[in-house]
């Protein structure tokens, strides 16, 4: 479709939206060594193109007669086929004829759509996103953060409703003595709960059909998309509303009616200074070296087991589910980085168009002073399918890479198998996503169709994580050449420089491109010849995950510090009486408020020390859920940067959210304490 500008007319081409090129701009383009000063004259979208964050290569849009003229001859490559009454079986069919009519004319066909994990397909639905594998990682990501923050907040609900009855449990006792029924009581806290529900409700329908209508536009831009016409969906607003009127009232059950059923005696004699000794009070004692505020401190910390153990419930949640999310973050860092690194070890990887003799392309290599090693590897592309299956147009396309037995470039991640060996010939080793979407194992043969040469057979002896292709099959290079005719040839250039930095990396990968262009080679461009510009081209498109994944940490984070003021805000109103004793015989209002401050402190560090357990296997949970979203696989990794972090974090919350109710308890009067029922 055209967004603005007009259709490509003449010399004038069409660049595709999201690219930063607008109608107007001037660009050039090389083809077969020619250099062309081109003119856009308009924006298009292409829908089946890939977004600007899945590739960062533009597409432009031509009339044929220009194509021809560009490229040579009158040729095309991709066929874009619509049919009317879309179903799987239609267009299956109608895939599997025009595939048929070609083949009988001797034209190669191989799947062109992109599908989840990198792999390709022939078909796919209308009304399906090209890159919908990556927006179902963001909406997988979004609503297991929904369903933590949801049990979060009921926690927090818990903890409220608690502490409203704990402030207002003499008030209960006085309805009582005058003649109050539970029923009375309990309608006046259920209506109380359905007041805050309403309250909530009305802020956070607008707020996150905003925070909704900001992502959807983050996302479609990110995309290359143009966002339409914004509308609430009427689904969700009535998700919103059931769950925020009906959850707070099951979740404050059970504190609700707790403070009904308590007596009269029992209500009116609640003072906050009396209180049965625990193990921990008489374990306290014993220590005598330990300052009496600082075993006092601890002592009220956990005078009230119950209370603790929903404020836990609350910061402990809150701090797994953020060192989840540095755990994600870390793996998807690694496993683009890191661990693509440790597995390609070339620092500059050039491909050539046509195939050329090895030795001449190593020499020219080996010439430059900062090249230490150099490698050139045999490529082909084809099918495959198991050995005793019939061929058919569903089998999987397979990218064949020839690598020298033994190779100091690539050094596998073996997942099952074993690597290949000298004296190997019809060996193979797939990646294992490739083993998995075609059923096969180590120890099986498949059958290997490369175009205009004859089907050969070869033994899965290993699989390898592979975090570039998914497509891969590796083989020893001699045994491709051999199999496809270009023995002693190669196409696929890796190379080792001395120094491995980003920079060094660039100039040598520019130094190498033009020393083989000025010796008759074509090198095909590419945006991912370094080592550094391949893991940033990764990172790139990981760049909208990663935000998610630090708005929601940040979230959990906000959730944790209300929990843990509202706890402390309890613990004052609960120990009014005890507090006005302790100034009453001379207690500071620091030392006071240093008792709170400790309390908030405590509770934070035993937090964050039963979260950091928690939070590997849950981690490790959603990255395995995340990985077959993806399509791939995904090493975990534990952040020790996430542990320290939230530690830090929940320090610093604890220390602002223990701060107000210290501040109230410090400047509570020796006379309004002791005046307190």
């Amino acid at each position: 479709t055209l967004d603005y500008g007009v259709w490509p007319q003449r010399k004038l081409m069409g660049v595709q939206r999201g690219y930063g090129l607008d109608a107007g701009d001037s660009f050039y383009l090389k083809i077969d060594d020619k250099v062309h000063q081109v003119e856009s004259n308009g924006v298009l979208y292409n829908a089946a193109h890939p977004s600007p964050f899945m590739s960062s290569e533009p597409m432009f849009f031509t009339t044929g007669e220009r194509f021809t003229q560009l490229i040579g001859e009158p040729n095309r490559s991709l066929i874009l086929a619509a049919i009317p009454n879309y179903s799987e079986a239609r267009i299956q069919a109608a895939a599997d004829l025009m595939q048929h009519d070609l083949e009988k004319q001797d034209i190669e066909v191989k799947p062109a759509m992109s599908a989840p994990g990198g792999f390709k397909t022939r078909t796919t639905r209308p009304d399906q996103f090209t890159n919908q594998d990556a927006l179902d990682s963001i909406f997988f990501i979004l609503s297991t953060m929904a369903v933590a923050m949801l049990i979060l907040g009921l926690f927090l609900v818990y903890n409220t409703i608690n502490a409203i009855i704990a402030y207002q449990v003499s008030q209960i006792g006085m309805m009582k003595a005058i003649g109050a029924r539970i029923h009375q009581i309990l309608w006046i806290y259920f209506i109380l709960v359905l007041v805050y529900a309403v309250l909530a409700l009305l802020i956070a329908v607008p707020l996150g059909a905003l925070a909704a209508h900001g992502l959807r536009t983050i996302m479609v831009k990110r995309v290359g998309m143009i966002p339409g016409p914004f509308a609430i969906s009427q689904t969700a607003v009535v998700a919103q509303i059931a769950i925020a009127l009906l959850s707070p009232l099951l979740v404050s059950l059970v504190p609700i009616v707790g403070g009904a059923r308590v007596t009269v005696r029992e209500a009116i004699s609640t003072y906050g200074v009396g209180r049965a000794s625990g193990l921990l009070d008489r374990l306290l004692i014993k220590l005598q070296f330990i300052p009496r505020l600082v075993t006092l401190t601890i002592s009220n910390t956990f005078s009230n087991k119950k209370r603790v153990l929903f404020t836990q419930f609350s910061l402990v949640g809150a701090g797994a589910v953020f060192m989840m999310v540095m755990n994600t973050r870390t793996t998807l860092t690694y496993t683009f980085d890191d661990a693509l690194l440790s597995i390609y070890r070339a620092n500059v990887m050039l491909e050539l168009k046509d195939e050329a003799r090895i030795s001449v392309i190593e020499r020219i290599a080996t010439s430059q002073p900062e090249v230490e090693a150099v490698e050139v590897w045999g490529t082909a592309k084809g099918t495959t399918r198991l050995k005793e299956a019939p061929a058919s147009n569903e089998d999987d396309s397979l990218n064949l890479r020839g690598v020298p037995v033994p190779t100091t470039t690539y050094i596998p991640a073996i997942r099952a198998g074993r690597w290949l060996q000298p004296g190997d010939e019809y060996a193979v080793v797939l990646s294992n996503e490739m083993a998995t979407e075609m059923g096969v194992d180590v120890g099986d043969w498949i059958t290997i169709d490369i175009p205009t040469r004859r089907e050969s057979h070869w033994q899965v002896v290993g699989l390898v994580f592979e975090p570039v292709d998914q497509e891969s099959g590796i083989v020893p290079r001699n045994a491709l050449l051999k199999e496809i005719g270009q023995v002693g040839r190669g196409t696929s250039i890796k190379v080792q420089t001395w120094a491995t930095d980003a920079g060094t990396e660039a100039a040598v990968a520019d130094q190498l491109r033009t020393r083989y262009e000025t010796q008759g080679y074509e090198v095909l461009a590419s945006n991912q010849d370094t080592a550094h510009r391949l893991v940033a081209e990764r990172s790139r498109k990981m760049a909208l995950l990663f935000i998610i994944l630090t708005g929601m940490a940040s979230m959990t984070a906000i959730v944790g510090a209300v929990a843990l003021s509202g706890t402390l805000t309890i613990n004052v109103l609960d120990r009014t009486r005890e507090i006005g004793i302790m100034r009453a015989i001379g207690a500071s209002a620091w030392a006071v408020a240093g008792q709170f401050m400790g309390e908030g402190l405590i509770l934070a560090w035993l937090s964050w020390l039963l979260a950091i357990p928690l939070s590997i296997p849950v981690g490790r949970m959603v990255i395995n859920t995340l990985a077959q979203v993806m399509n791939i696989e995904l090493i975990f990794q534990v952040s020790p940067s996430g542990f320290l972090y939230w530690l830090i974090i929940v320090t610093l919350l604890a220390v602002i959210a223990s701060w107000f109710p210290a501040q109230k308890a410090a400047q509570t009067s020796v006379r309004e304490s002791l005046a307190y029922a």
